[in-house]
Parts: C-alpha cells; sequence; structure tokens
C-alpha cells in the first residue's frame, strides 16, 4: 500500500504539527476544563493512529482482517464527527478555534479522505483471500515505513497524554 502509506505519512506530520502548535502551545487543552470531551476524542485517536501507521505500510490485511481495517478507518471517521462538533464550545473560553487550525484540519480531513480511497483500492483485492495478516516485504521505501513506525509510539504517547489529561481534568472539575 505504498500511495495509502505516502498519504498516512502526509498525516502524520500535519496531525504532529495540529498537537504541537495548537493543542499544546495555542491553546494548552491538556489544562483547559472545557476541553475535557474534545481530548477523550484525540486520547482513542492515538491508538488508532498508532495501529494504522504500524498497519498500513507493513502488512497485508487479508480477508476478515481486511474489514478490521476499514473499521479502523470508519472508527477514525467517527472520531473526527465529534471531534468537530465538541471542538466550538471546547475552545470558546479560548478564543474559538484559530483559522490556521481549521484549515489544517479540512486539508487533514482531505487526506484522510484519499486515505481511505487509497486503502479500499490497494487492499481491496485481499478481502477475497484466505484471512490472515501478512508482513509486506515489497512495500513502501524503508524510509516511509520508518516514519510511520517512529509516529506510531508518538501518537500513542500523546492518546495517553490525553486520557490522562481527561482523567486529571475531571478530578479538577468535581
Amino acid at each position: 500500500m505504498a500511495v495509502s502509506s505516502f498519504l498516512l505519512l502526509a498525516i502524520a506530520m500535519l496531525g504532529a504539527a495540529d498537537i504541537l502548535l495548537f493543542h499544546t502551545l495555542a491553546h494548552r487543552l491538556r489544562s483547559h476544563v472545557p476541553a475535557r470531551a474534545e481530548l477523550v476524542t484525540h486520547a482513542l485517536r492515538g491508538p488508532t493512529y498508532a495501529a494504522l501507521f504500524v498497519l498500513v505500510p507493513n502488512v497485508e490485511c487479508r480477508g476478515a482482517w481486511f474489514f478490521v481495517l476499514c473499521g479502523i478507518l470508519a472508527f477514525d471517521v467517527a472520531i473526527s464527527v465529534a471531534d468537530f462538533w465538541l471542538e466550538p464550545a471546547s475552545r470558546r473560553e479560548r478564543g474559538g478555534l484559530p483559522r490556521g487550525e481549521y484549515l489544517l484540519h479540512v486539508v487533514l480531513a482531505m487526506l484522510f479522505g484519499a486515505l481511505v480511497v487509497t486503502v479500499i483500492d490497494e487492499g481491496a483485492a485481499a478481502r477475497l483471500l484466505p484471512t490472515a495478516l501478512v508482513w509486506i516485504d515489497d512495500g513502501p521505501p524503508w524510509s516511509v515505513r520508518g516514519s510511520l513506525g517512529i509516529a506510531a509510539p508518538l501518537v500513542l504517547a500523546t492518546g495517553l497524554a490525553d486520557a490522562w489529561a481527561v482523567r486529571r481534568l475531571g478530578r479538577a472539575s468535581a
């Protein structure tokens, strides 16, 4: 899934910029009680993207596993819808969603749509094979695999940090 992997790498880089610039520096969401619900969506996104960063460039999802991969993508769509719904209230006290972040989210959503299309296009034939997870030897370049391999634990760590913030902010608001 070479094209899917390149799209995923672009999503990883832009997502990292979103987390660093907007979530952490501009709005300090992990210390803002009204952002608690939004942080739940971010906490769910961490393991979702960690799984995608590992699976898409390295593994052919055959049979039922192809549908599991599609389920992960559908789950991320649900996370995104919830996140977009919650952001206005979450950011109201901090001046609202910055235009730059809004534009970044639009670009990320378009890239994600392209990712879904390419995953289905590149992987659909595998749905007819016996159910298995098969390592891809001739997939995307190792630089892409390596970059996504580094990104996987990092995005998982940000998801865990968001989950910890949800817990801490819940106690602070009580």
